[in-house]
């Protein structure tokens, strides 16, 4: 009886798995860039461009150090909007953060923090076993996230 109905409703079955597991990624969405702390660097510079860059879903503005351009990932749109974070051209930064290159051949770094030069604004985006600061449970889009996120010590 289990195998006439399986076969059946095997079709029906793959499409709610594979549903499922879309889901699934849908909501990691953002744990789909990796962090290795194996290659992670601290780049003080000045930033490009703040508009127009994302990637898989997160925001990110573009800088330069030493001649080098970086494109800088740090969080969702969300989570970016709900800490005010207004990065603006010519503004000085230091970045902390996973370097890897891009398939375009681009740097990039998945930023842990960053730190708003000269006023010192801290600002953490991974903790400090470098998950997504915005995944745990008290600041997913939560109207009390002011209350229970506190930035990291400075750099």
């Amino acid at each position: 009886m289990w195998k006439k109905w399986l076969s059946g409703n095997s079709m029906f079955i793959t499409v709610f798995l594979l549903t499922i597991l879309n889901f699934s990624n849908v909501q990691a969405g953002q744990d789909l860039v990796g962090y290795d702390e194996n290659t992670e660097v601290i780049v003080t510079g000045t930033i490009i461009k703040t508009e127009g860059c994302e990637f898989r879903g997160l925001k990110c503005f573009v800088m330069e150090s030493n001649s080098r351009t970086f494109n800088v990932i740090t969080a969702p749109f969300w989570f970016v909007k709900r800490i005010h974070l207004n990065l603006k051209p010519r503004q000085s930064v230091r970045v902390v953060g996973s370097k890897f290159y891009g398939a375009d051949g681009g740097r990039y770094i998945v930023a842990r923090s960053l730190k708003t030069l000269p006023n010192g604004r801290f600002i953490t985006f991974r903790d400090n076993k470098c998950r997504p600061v915005w995944n745990t449970r008290t600041i997913k889009r939560s109207s009390c996230m002011k209350i229970f996120y506190t930035p990291s010590q400075s750099l």
